[in-house]
């Protein structure tokens, strides 16, 4: 039996499934679990998985049962953790502290609290009102064009800060590594001690394999996936 702390650990977040994702996004999820069972590796799944600050805490796993079940039956198995986003803030801790073999002490954190914008007054109000009004289609589309501008406007910059202040927090606790999630930019780099695992999109499903071999980042993508047999996805 493999024990639990030689396995390779899977970091992915920022799934943001809800009853309106794509049917892809949902395949992709169930392909991610599925792939990690088989192989033995231990999952952190880093915030914002389920949708739930728009679409309403727990309709989203209730519109994707199989992707919930693959959850469950990793994590009655030991081998699933989670981590809480601002979008699914009752989903686990804030953050999951690591060891891995040659690396050293890692921290797996959404990492939203670090956001500039999330932790200014109006991020704050804009988040209050999310949680209270959130299925409504107006709210949901003004958060949307609202998140469309900044980034249009100043995605880099924002996405610098946001590793700077991970950085801090990194430093400032003695991690050897530190993996976020939040931004949707998928980053690793020799000698950086910020890492994100990115997200899942059109491009496929993002996430950070550690292991034996060092960290490294990885893409599940719909054409990587064989038919799905009865039974589930090989």
């Amino acid at each position: 039996m493999t024990d639990h702390a030689t396995r390779p650990i899977w970091i992915s977040g920022d799934w943001h499934l809800s009853p309106r994702s794509p049917p892809a996004h949902a395949r992709l999820a169930r392909a991610f679990l599925a792939r990690a069972e088989r192989e033995g590796a231990r999952v952190v799944l880093n915030g914002d998985v389920f949708d739930d600050l728009f679409a309403g805490v727990g309709r989203p796993a209730l519109a994707h049962p199989d992707v919930a079940d693959g959850i469950a039956a990793l994590a009655r198995a030991g081998r699933l953790e989670r981590t809480s986003g601002n979008h699914d803030p009752d989903a686990g801790p804030e953050r999951i502290e690591l060891a891995a073999p040659g690396i050293g002490r890692i921290i797996v954190a959404h990492g939203h609290a670090l956001d500039p914008v999330n932790a200014s007054p109006v991020g704050r109000l804009g988040d209050a009102i999310s949680r209270r009004f959130g299925r409504l289609g107006l709210v949901r589309g003004a958060a949307w064009l609202a998140e469309a501008v900044a980034r249009a406007v100043a995605e880099e910059r924002m996405v610098a800060l946001f590793r700077r202040r991970c950085l801090n927090l990194v430093g400032r606790e003695g991690f050897d590594l530190g993996v976020f999630g939040h931004v949707h930019v998928a980053h690793l780099a020799p000698g950086d001690r910020y890492a994100n695992a990115g997200a899942l999109g059109t491009e496929g499903l993002s996430y950070l394999v550690v292991d034996h071999a060092g960290p490294r980042l990885c893409t599940l993508r719909i054409g990587d996936l064989a038919e799905t047999k009865p039974g589930g996805i090989r």
